[in-house]
């Protein structure tokens, strides 16, 4: 790979992180939102680099070019006079110098993943993550850190994260949620069964590569399009005495069910 294929290449990651990240909102399919001016500050730095690189290889090109204009001038001018001198005419040669198209062509091959993302950026994950991942409904979801809501209302809509509906459904003695209605964000993944469907929320604690599968099971209502963004407002199903050891997701009966589009910040 040449220099200005590796400075091109160079200027197109730090023109497609730009593009994610200062002109769009997607960047957050793949990281924190909170690391958006870290993803800034690279593609900046990527662009400026690149440019830099590009404008030095072409002061060197130019560069180059002179110099072989003045090996040519002053090859003339020595078989000019050779020729009236009658003796043999010394002529300055080059280095010979190795091109290697093959490599060239492979390395611009190299482009095309980053072009997709001008193109088609990948969308953040969803069902498909879901049912490959090794998490799905054994293991307990983690500690919640941020603070809860210190009280559920009654006689009105309580918002909930997907973190703070299944920590309060799975160790709150209190039984806070017993009677109260909850409405709950994330997108649809089958279950296998007619009768219940999994409302699903991606957690992540830096990037997507470490996302956790956040899920409830709704019931009381046929299921959406597989990975289509829907708010559930329902009330919770408590668990039953007898289901204990195994993890298994909390339910919650569905009163009202609104489409909607897929959030900015799709990760919890």
């Amino acid at each position: 790979m040449n220099r200005v294929t590796q400075n091109l290449l160079l200027l197109l990651l730090g023109g497609a992180l730009l593009k994610i990240s200062a002109f769009s909102a997607d960047f957050a399919n793949y990281v924190k939102p909170g690391f958006r001016p870290l993803v800034i500050a690279a593609g900046v730095v990527l662009v400026v680099l690149a440019a830099a690189a590009l404008a030095l290889d072409h002061h060197r090109c130019r560069s180059a070019t002179r110099q072989k204009e003045l090996l040519r001038a002053r090859a003339a001018e020595e078989t000019y006079l050779a020729q009236m001198l009658g003796r043999d005419a010394v002529v300055p040669t080059r280095k010979h110098e190795h091109k290697h198209a093959g490599g060239h062509r492979v390395a611009w091959m190299l482009v095309a993943p980053l072009a997709m993302i001008f193109l088609v950026a990948p969308p953040a994950l969803g069902s498909f993550a879901v049912r490959q991942s090794e998490q799905t409904s054994h293991v307990p979801p983690p500690t919640l850190v941020e603070a809860r809501p210190t009280v559920l209302k009654d006689g009105r809509v309580n918002v909930l994260s997907m973190i703070e509906f299944a920590n309060l459904a799975w160790d709150d003695p209190s039984g806070s949620l017993r009677g109260k209605t909850v409405r709950l964000t994330g997108f649809v993944v089958p279950s296998g069964r007619d009768d219940a469907w999994y409302l699903t929320r991606m957690r992540i604690s830096c990037c997507a590569a470490d996302a956790l599968t956040m899920q409830v099971m709704v019931k009381g209502a046929p299921a959406p399009a597989t990975d289509s963004w829907v708010r559930v407002t329902g009330t919770w199903i408590p668990r039953s005495p007898r289901r204990t050891g195994t993890y298994t997701p909390p339910e919650m009966t569905v009163s009202r069910i609104e489409p909607m589009a897929v959030p900015d910040e799709p990760y919890e």
